[in-house]
């Protein structure tokens, strides 16, 4: 996995000097890292400097992008929306899919929101 030197801390990938910094992340996120960059076998650090790296940065100068006439068209809506109980039973069918008690605040959170979209949709 990855070299470890004398002293226990991770060897050195180059010459470059690299000084301690420190991120403030949610567990989640930091979970997320972790198992991201042990996917590919590397530390959280190395994984975040290859994504800076090979990720697009944003710079001054702007490219000009061709324009896409599918982006630029207007999607018509439906004219008959689905009625309240099809949209419930949606709503019941996605919940479903998340694997959550319904105790859980993940669960009571997306209920929430599609409880406001089913509103939203039908005023």
């Amino acid at each position: 996995m990855w070299k470890r030197d004398i002293q226990g801390k991770f060897a050195l990938k180059n010459n470059d000097y690299r000084q301690v910094r420190s991120l403030r992340l949610t567990d989640d996120t930091w979970k997320a890292l972790g198992i991201t960059a042990e996917c590919f076998g590397m530390t959280r650090s190395d994984y975040l400097e290859q994504v800076i790296r090979v990720s697009t940065s944003p710079s001054i100068t702007w490219e000009k992008e061709p324009v896409d006439e599918a982006k630029n068209t207007v999607i018509e809506p439906a004219t008959t929306l689905p009625t309240v109980a099809t949209l419930e039973t949606l709503r019941d069918r996605i919940l479903l899919q998340l694997k959550l008690g319904k105790q859980a605040p993940g669960y009571k959170v997306a209920l929430k929101a599609l409880n406001h979209f089913i509103a939203a949709l039908t005023s």
